[in-house]
């Protein structure tokens, strides 16, 4: 967990439905100014410095989370010891939230 003056990012593994106890990345980015919480958020998953996805957006009336699965379409995404992190950006009003430095290595 990384905080922040306005809010918190949390990063943790889970446990898949297949039983690898590091099949999915769970994360979620927490605003405190619920006011600004609802709108668009872009955000960005890195593993090893590279984007798998590419960029994501959503339009949420909540905090963002999402859940980024080890294996995806027969593709191996991560691996123990690879380093994750996440990007974000959320603009409400005046403004602009973009998520702490973060990196979090794989166990």
């Amino acid at each position: 967990m990384v905080n922040a003056q306005w809010g918190k990012l949390t990063v943790d593994t889970r446990r898949s439905n297949d039983g690898d106890p590091i099949g999915v990345i769970s994360w979620a980015w927490f605003i405190n100014v619920h006011a600004d919480v609802p709108g668009r958020y872009d955000w960005t998953v890195f593993i090893n410095s590279t984007a798998p996805e590419g960029p994501q957006w959503n339009v949420k009336d909540d905090n963002l989370h999402s859940a980024f699965r080890r294996y995806r379409d027969g593709v191996t995404r991560y691996n123990s010891g690879d380093v994750f992190h996440v990007e974000a950006a959320h603009a409400a009003g005046r403004n602009l939230y973009v998520t702490p430095l973060n990196r979090c290595r794989i166990p």
